[in-house]
């Protein structure tokens, strides 16, 4: 559990920067690349309100379980389940837009190069 956690983190906190720091770069390409970094598109559709319900209950079951000086209940596996599968799916939207803004950026980065290459001699 512990480590599905860290690892959605750090695929959010990889696709944030990349966002910010690649959008000076793809100011030309920002209709299409915006709507990657949406989090309505990155996460829209994964939480449901059971999901909520779930996780909202096992915090209530492991607050009452340190009230009363117990361990807290294990995760339950529904909802073990679940954070898995948001993972997943979190993973993989994660890749596509990874994907999608490393050819924005490959595109511009050859522009550049283009643009400072020396212009051809006269004469050759």
């Amino acid at each position: 559990m512990r480590g599905v956690t860290m690892k959605l983190k750090r695929l959010m906190l990889a696709v944030a920067l990349g966002g910010t720091l690649c959008a000076p770069a793809l100011a030309e390409d920002r209709g299409r690349v915006e709507p990657l970094l949406d989090p309505r598109i990155l996460l829209g559709g994964l939480i449901t309100e059971g999901d909520v319900s779930l996780l909202f209950a096992h915090l209530r079951a492991a607050m009452l379980a340190a009230a009363e000086g117990r361990e807290p209940p294990p995760l339950p596996e529904a909802l073990d389940q679940r954070l898995e599968a948001v993972g997943g799916e979190l993973h993989l939207r994660g890749l596509l837009a990874g994907l999608a803004l490393s050819q924005v950026m490959e595109r511009a980065a050859r522009d550049a190069v283009r643009e400072l290459a020396p212009p051809p001699r006269s004469g050759d």
